[in-house]
């Protein structure tokens, strides 16, 4: 019975001693010459400083932050509703930035129709032509139109 866990015992004690003898870092020690030395296993003879790794890189304060407080709602059952919530906001931002970017760009079109009377234009078929003056007013008019209704 003894052998029949014996190689068990003796895996498990290998495995705990290449784990303890893998934690330190480096050792740097200087040699007769001396010539400054770095290795990973201790020297015996001659005295070694022992050089630990470094820390992990700290985590930016408000990430952290954030983090937690997102452990303590799905702790307090608080965390779905708070994501939906999270998740109207960023949509709410989102349609923001698109309504500014149509307004923007209906704002840009009205000067240049305002400003240039003669421009061409790209009909749907690809002929390029001069809008006519009402057509040029009937543009204008739309584009007003569209700055009233969804830009104010």
């Amino acid at each position: 019975m003894f052998i029949q866990y014996f190689h068990k015992f003796f895996g498990f004690f290998a495995l705990i001693l290449m784990a303890s003898t893998s934690y330190a870092g480096a050792y740097k020690w200087v040699n007769a010459e001396g010539e400054v030395n770095y290795t990973q296993q201790d020297p015996v003879v001659i005295p070694a400083e022992v050089i630990e790794p470094p820390p992990p890189p700290a985590i930016d304060p408000s990430i952290a932050q954030k983090e937690i407080e997102i452990l303590i709602e799905k702790q307090n059952g608080t965390y779905e509703a708070n994501e939906k919530e999270r998740q109207r906001i960023a949509s709410e931002a989102a349609e923001q930035k698109q309504k500014e970017e149509y307004c923007r760009a209906n704002r840009h079109n009205l000067k240049l129709f305002q400003e240039n009377p003669g421009d061409k234009v790209v009909d749907p078929e690809g002929n390029v032509t001069r809008l006519t003056e009402e057509n040029r007013l009937a543009q204008i008019a739309e584009i007003q139109k569209n700055i009233a209704e969804h830009c104010q």
